[in-house]
């Protein structure tokens, strides 16, 4: 698994459809843009970054790391060469074939209009058919309503639930954990 990941790290970008890309990030990606979604508390109300201040250098900090574990494989998500997006297939584990699936639209324009649904079945396929995965999971606040319908959309099922696990607009809120098996 870790050679696959090594490969596709270092391969071509993943295209979508005609205009909507996957690209592996690198140093070049970092923007004012990029920097700025991290720290909208609007695009990252239901994420733990909304817990932080992020700067250009953490930005690197964070490629850097990603490029050198070859457990972590991200891509952005590019509309033409328009940064919009990450999407992170991280904690591969290889001994029980299983990953964890996050994401991220941080251009508020494309909110809305399917790009993370398309971006998540891209980055299942190639879990499932080019890393050789059996099982991705994906958790969400409870109240991310976007984030479970389109994980449902791509036949990720509702696994569990882990009761007042996060704080919210302070007042505790669930976790929800979803996953998809290979071939379902």
């Amino acid at each position: 698994m870790k050679d696959a990941v090594q490969t596709l790290k270092s391969g071509t970008d993943v295209s979508i459809d005609r205009n909507l890309s996957l690209r592996v990030m690198a140093e070049k990606d970092i923007t004012s843009a990029y920097v700025a979604w991290l720290n909208d508390d609007e695009v990252v109300q239901y994420t733990e970054q909304r817990f932080h201040h992020t700067t250009e250098g953490d930005v690197k900090s964070f490629i850097d790391k990603m490029a050198a574990d070859p457990t972590e494989l991200m891509y952005g998500i590019f509309f033409d060469d328009l940064h919009i997006g990450n999407i992170k297939l991280g904690a591969i584990n290889s001994q029980h074939q299983t990953a964890n699936l996050s994401y991220l639209i941080g251009a508020r324009k494309w909110w809305g209009k399917g790009i993370a649904c398309r971006a998540i079945a891209t980055i299942s396929e190639i879990g499932f058919q080019k890393i050789g995965l059996m099982k991705i999971c994906a958790g969400v606040y409870e109240n991310n309503i976007a984030s479970s319908k389109v994980l449902v959309k791509n036949g990720y099922l509702l696994e569990g639930r882990r009761v007042g696990q996060y704080v919210y607009q302070d007042r505790r809120i669930d976790a929800l954990l979803y996953a998809k098996h290979k071939n379902t």
